[in-house]
């Protein structure tokens, strides 16, 4: 069953591969009268490449619970560590790019609380390589 599975998973992507060569191919030969053609591949793609991502992991806690149960617990942790970000961040909307772009309060704050965001992980990831580093020494 897996094999058949990776089988026909295998064949999917080569024809999406060979479909966007061929694409590829007729884009840079065509010009720019082909950019709406290429757009909706890239659409598909897109729509296809989102599915996957949303439906293969439902399936695998589903087939693997208890795996699924470390996956839901990290996925808190990070919205956890989201309501913290996007609570100290700040929704000011003072400049005039926030004008040309009509970004109102509430994007501003989005915003803020992703950059935060990103810097705690990015904190978290430091940390851990330093405290890696550090605990293999006395090991």
């Amino acid at each position: 069953m897996k094999d058949k599975v990776a089988t026909i998973l295998r064949i999917f992507l080569t024809v999406l591969l060979a479909i966007s060569a061929v694409l590829f191919v007729i884009f840079y030969s065509n010009g720019e009268g082909f950019t709406s053609v290429v757009l909706s591949w890239a659409y598909i793609l897109l729509v296809i490449t989102t599915l996957v991502t949303i439906i293969f992991p439902i399936v695998y806690i589903i087939s693997n619970p208890k795996s699924g149960k470390t996956v839901l617990v990290g996925l808190a942790g990070f919205a956890v560590l989201f309501v913290i970000a996007y609570s100290i961040a700040s929704g000011s909307i003072q400049g005039e790019v926030y004008e040309t772009f009509s970004i109102s309060e509430a994007t501003s704050r989005f915003i803020g609380g992703m950059l935060n965001l990103t810097y705690i992980l990015a904190l978290v990831a430091v940390l851990s390589i330093v405290y890696s580093g550090i605990s293999s020494f006395f090991k």
